[in-house]
């Protein structure tokens, strides 16, 4: 009996190791349970810190938890040209600093730890940075032709729409980036010009007619 027992034994030990965790599983059924009830758990904590970290990384993006500067720059509304964009990349006297997103310009000014010379992404102010964050690359968009992005898939075009809504959640929309053909300097208003200067502008000129 003894010699028999030896040799079970020993045949159990040239077994590959799951053999032994499916017969310990068979024999003892609540083992299942716990190993199922511990393989959710650790799904679950798996799947929270990613989510977190996902989370983390766009909160700092977009300098949440940190101290913004408040701009006290004048409320901007007007559209641009990609050239004319470019020189909003926070080098002149007022420090103002512009980038484009599907399109639309946003006053990225307040987030100077961002896009400030000194900052995570100076390469940007100044740019239409769609393709940027469509690709997560960091480098600087040197194209000064209007980029009408038709080679876009349907999930870029998705993913450019998320981060239009992130920016519009968090900076002042100016307008809105235009081409050269549509571009008519002489219908758009000054910089600083907001939309109840222009509305008082209109209404003293009926009143002279």
């Amino acid at each position: 009996m003894s010699e028999k027992n030896g040799q079970t034994k020993s045949l159990e030990a040239k077994l590959p190791w799951y053999y032994n965790v499916y017969n310990t599983i068979k024999d003892t059924p609540i083992n299942l349970t716990l190993l199922l009830v511990s393989a959710f758990v650790f799904y679950k904590v798996v799947n929270i810190s990613r989510q977190r970290r996902n989370l983390n990384r766009v909160r700092n993006f977009f300098g949440y938890g940190t101290d913004n500067e408040k701009s006290q720059l004048p409320p901007l509304r007007r559209d641009f040209t990609v050239k004319e964009l470019l020189k909003y990349n926070g080098t002149r006297e007022d420090g103002r600093i512009l980038v484009a997103v599907n399109y639309n310009i946003y006053d990225v000014s307040c987030a100077k730890q961002v896009y400030g010379q000194t900052g995570a992404y100076p390469q940007w102010a100044g740019c239409d940075i769609s393709r940027n964050l469509i690709n997560f690359t960091a480098e600087r968009n040197e194209n000064q032709e209007f980029d009408y992005m038709r080679d876009l898939t349907a999930q870029q075009r998705s993913t450019l729409v998320e981060w239009d809504q992130q920016y519009s959640e968090k900076y002042p929309l100016v307008g809105r980036l235009v081409s050269d053909d549509d571009d008519d300097e002489d219908e758009r208003p000054v910089d600083g010009e907001n939309e109840e200067d222009s509305k008082s502008q209109i209404e003293q000129q009926l009143g002279t007619i």
